[in-house]
């Protein structure tokens, strides 16, 4: 079985065909109503996934971010009551604000990705793919087509026809201890280790905001790095909201490169660094800093257990005309 592919040196038109000929691979004809497939969409939509990688690559030539983007909402989403394409919706479907305006949400793009690939499948076979299975595939190709881990998608996820604007403010926080971000990754299942991959893997790729960090750099923060705390003040000086990346040695690739960073003492959140001083995450953070197999092979793993968790299938919610309005 196909898990993780290298495309380490690849052009981008052979990275977008090695995703197509991976995908096709690990392709299944075997269905069961009401459960995730990979050949969900052979009958009913074969040209899915073409249109998603050739969609994704497009959109990547003309700006990168659009990994971490995808990747980031495809976590906001299934974290708060499963991958539903819950935060693409422009509604609640009650009286609260929908999802999306939630403060962990303000700063999530690429709705203009996922608008343009259901715009193409609507007008090959409409009213088949879900958005949620549309983030689910894209989140995944934009991670592989720059370089990051491949893992396996399953399809046959419903969209839901509400988002909760409550539960989305309670997402993991990047002021987080590692009491309330082991608590809340437990609750959804995940043990410690996975828990570390999943930060590790979203924080090691994208950008965070200096408001985000001030006040470990305002009040010295024994826990951060005095030399790369130098580096930061006068970027934060310069422009309150100035852009960091997460990662400074290799901001554009999911790699394992945060734990090394983490065990440096350059996490730039409070929630990065809190995993180096806590006997339930610090082996993993040594685990995968010593290995970027272990690392793409486990994150692979366990980024498909939270696309799956929880999802709506069958008869259970709707497939979306058009992803911010629900059926």
């Amino acid at each position: 079985m196909i898990s993780i592919v290298n495309i380490q040196g690849l052009s981008m038109g052979a990275k977008f065909l090695l995703v197509l000929v991976v995908v096709a691979t690990v392709s299944s004809n075997c269905r069961v109503q009401g459960a995730l497939d990979r050949g969900f969409y052979d009958d009913s939509c074969p040209p899915f996934e073409v249109i998603v990688s050739g969609t994704v690559q497009s959109f990547l030539d003309r700006d990168p971010s659009v990994a971490p983007g995808l990747l980031r909402m495809l976590f906001h989403d299934a974290f708060v009551g499963g991958l539903d394409g819950s935060p693409l919706l422009n509604s609640s479907g009650g009286s609260d604000p929908p999802e999306r305006l939630a403060t962990p949400n303000l700063s999530l793009h690429g709705f203009d990705l996922i608008d343009a690939i259901k715009s193409k499948l609507e007008g090959i076979c409409p009213g088949i793919v879900s958005c949620a299975d549309i983030l689910a595939t894209a989140a995944r190709d934009a991670i592989t087509l720059t370089n990051g881990p491949f893992w396996r998608v399953k399809f046959g996820r419903r969209d839901g026809r509400s988002s909760n604007f409550n539960e989305a403010n309670h997402l993991p926080s990047p002021f987080e201890d590692a009491n309330g971000l082991l608590a809340k990754f437990a609750a959804k299942g995940f043990t410690a280790e996975e828990m570390v991959l999943l930060q590790g893997g979203g924080h090691s790729i994208g950008v965070g905001h200096c408001p985000l960090i001030a006040s470990r750099l305002s009040n010295p923060d024994p826990t951060l790095d005095p030399s790369y705390a130098a580096q930061l003040r006068p970027i934060c000086s310069a422009n309150a909201n100035a852009a960091l990346p997460n990662d400074p040695v290799t901001p554009p690739l999911l790699d394992n490169q945060y734990f090394a960073n983490v065990q440096a003492r350059k996490g730039l959140f409070t929630s990065d660094q809190e995993l180096l001083f806590d006997g339930r995450t610090k082996p993993a953070i040594d685990k995968y800093a010593a290995s970027s197999s272990a690392f793409a092979r486990d994150f692979s793993k366990a980024i498909q257990k939270l696309s799956e968790l929880g999802v709506l299938t069958g008869s259970q919610g709707s497939v979306r005309k058009i992803c911010a309005i629900a059926n």
